[in-house]
This record gives structure tokens, sequence and C-alpha cells, in this order.
């Protein structure tokens, strides 16, 4: 039997590609697809009263993309990234994460921007 040759594969860049920081993600599903919605955050305008603590600050929390794939791709992701999250702390050391309070309840997703 004959063995099909594997498909090669050409990586181009689209003409809009960008790339992004992000200060955040937020998003949520369906029973289709998983949503995410990548944003970056800064200060809207800073001035002397804010600055000094007369004002609170406002802060801008730019929407900059969003991210559509299937339950699977999204699954795909999770693991992608648990072994690059892997690889990085073997090599730089543990990452910190955000406290979790004791009184503070476990939220379950709560439908797509939960």
């Amino acid at each position: 039997m004959e063995q099909i040759a594997r498909p090669k594969f050409v990586v181009r860049k689209h003409p809009e590609f960008k790339r992004l920081y992000s200060s955040g993600v937020f998003g949520g599903h369906t029973p289709y697809e998983f949503k995410m919605i990548v944003y970056q955050e800064g200060y809207e305008d800073v001035t002397e009263d804010t600055v000094t603590g007369k004002e609170p600050p406002v802060i801008l929390r730019e929407l900059q993309a969003e991210i559509t794939m299937s339950p699977e791709q999204a699954k795909a992701l999770l693991s992608w990234l648990d072994r690059h999250i892997k690889a990085y702390e073997k090599q730089f050391g543990t990452i910190p994460a955000r406290p979790v309070r004791e009184d503070e309840p476990a939220r379950p997703p709560e439908g797509m921007y939960g």
C-alpha cells in the first residue's frame, strides 16, 4: 500500500496582521463556540487632581480583538498554554497567581460574557 505524502504548509502573515499586548481577556462560551475578547488597560486622562489623589483615576479598557473558536480548539489552546507555562516555570520559576480569598466563592462561567 502506497503512503500518501504529508501536506506541506505555507505560513504567511495576513496584510492586516497585528501584534497586541494584552492586559487581560474576558469572554465565555455557547454550546458551539468559545469567545475571548482581548483588552488593554491604561489611564484615560491623568490630571494633577488624579496624581495628587484628589480625584480617582479613570481607567480605559480598550477592547482590541475578539477571538472565536470551536470547543475542540479551545481545549487544544488550554493544552498548548499548559505545556508552555510548565516549560516557562521550569526555566524561570513559578509564575505568581492572583491570591484567592477564602471567603470568595468560586464563580462558574455565566454564559457568553461572564
